[in-house]
């Protein structure tokens, strides 16, 4: 039984209850089965959905693209991709091995949501003016003013030599 059918169920307790308390010999107990049924109907509607996982766009990627291919968790995990495996057996910003496998798994069980990727700026190094490179075409040139956002992906592909430079967006206030 769902939440949704635990409501319905316990909606339909309530109107049995009030239907009754007008015919029985014992009309208060009734109300008290229907003031019950109200209060749980209150706390039911409340009840949390259980939160999906958050998950990395790659690992999204590679669960749709394996689970489309009939592959079990197992082989998953067996056969993940570098990328994959690093952050399977490897990320320093989730305390255990385990706590990442079960978030795989949870992930691969009950669906996911895709964390939301770091953005940065790139600003232009040792100028005396504050500019910041962009893109446009695949051509980088810089400017002052605004500055372009990139994923990390895109910093890798455009500023190779000089990424290390790049400034969360978190950190860069607005002014």
């Amino acid at each position: 039984m769902n939440k949704q059918e635990l409501i319905d169920e316990i909606k339909r307790i309530h109107a049995s209850a009030i239907g009754r308390s007008h015919v029985s010999t014992h009309p208060l107990y009734s109300d008290g089965v229907a003031d019950t049924c109200s209060d749980v109907i209150k706390l039911l509607e409340q009840l949390d959905e259980p939160q999906k996982p958050v998950v990395p766009k790659f690992v999204a990627d590679f669960i749709e693209e394996y689970r489309d291919g009939g592959a079990t968790l197992y082989e998953m995990m067996d056969s993940s991709e570098d990328e994959v495996y690093t952050w399977l057996f490897g990320n320093p910003r989730i305390e255990t091995e385990n706590e990442r496998q079960l978030l795989f798994a949870q992930a691969y069980v009950v669906g996911y949501e895709v964390e939301k990727e770091l953005l940065y700026v790139m600003p232009v190094p040792h100028v005396s003016f504050p500019a910041h490179y962009c893109v446009k075409d695949d051509h980088v040139s810089f400017r002052q003013g605004n500055a372009q956002k990139f994923t990390q992906a895109e910093l890798d592909k455009y500023f190779p030599d000089i990424k290390q430079f790049a400034v969360p967006v978190e950190e860069v206030e607005e002014g």
